[in-house]
């Protein structure tokens, strides 16, 4: 009896940790999180749509020219940039780049997905390149170029991890936040 609870426990915890989604970013060996999914109690997929308008809209500059593509109550694609998000520490030496990103999110009743579908690093001139964007691989395996077998981050890389967690994660916690609010944090009362 016994070993047939065991089992079933075991079982059915397998089974959640093979169904969870990621609910936060993270840069490991084995790559970029793929995409979070946030729940969303209560609200509409149209709901989540038109409030995540809203927060592209208090959110960006031009946020016209942010958004790349939508379809109504489905997703809505933005594409942002972010100055000196990668930076490199080699020789006591810092030297940071720009990268564009793009993210797509979509919607359900009562939740969304966050997903980061690429990201470009600029990177200058020199004498061994032309320089310009490039794609930075964020899918896959990543770990050859940024970690140890060991698992551990090279030391020059040392500052990825923070950088891709805290930006694209700050990112998604920002429209959560947005989200759940019955209002508009920019909008005065007291004009």
């Amino acid at each position: 009896m016994k070993k047939i609870i065991y089992t079933l426990l075991m079982t059915v915890s397998l089974t959640n940790l093979c169904f969870s989604q990621e609910t936060e970013f993270k840069f490991t060996k084995e790559g970029f999180t793929d995409f979070v999914v946030i729940s969303c109690e209560g609200k509409t997929q149209s709901e989540l749509y038109k409030k995540t308008l809203d927060w592209v809209s208090t959110t960006y500059k031009n946020p016209n020219e942010v958004i790349k593509a939508q379809i109504e109550n489905e997703y809505i694609r933005i594409e942002g940039f972010k100055s000196n998000m990668l930076c490199i520490k080699s020789l006591g030496i810092l030297n940071c780049s720009d990268v564009q990103y793009q993210i797509e999110i979509s919607f359900k009743d009562g939740r969304y997905k966050f997903d980061v579908t690429r990201i470009e690093e600029y990177s200058s001139p020199s004498q061994y390149s032309s320089g310009g964007w490039s794609d930075f691989p964020i899918n896959g395996d990543i770990g050859k170029a940024y970690f140890k077998e060991s698992g551990e981050i090279r030391s020059m890389f040392k500052l990825y991890p923070e950088a891709f967690q805290s930006t694209f994660n700050g990112f998604n916690k920002d429209l959560e936040s947005f989200l759940k609010s019955e209002s508009i944090p920019s909008k005065k009362g007291d004009w």
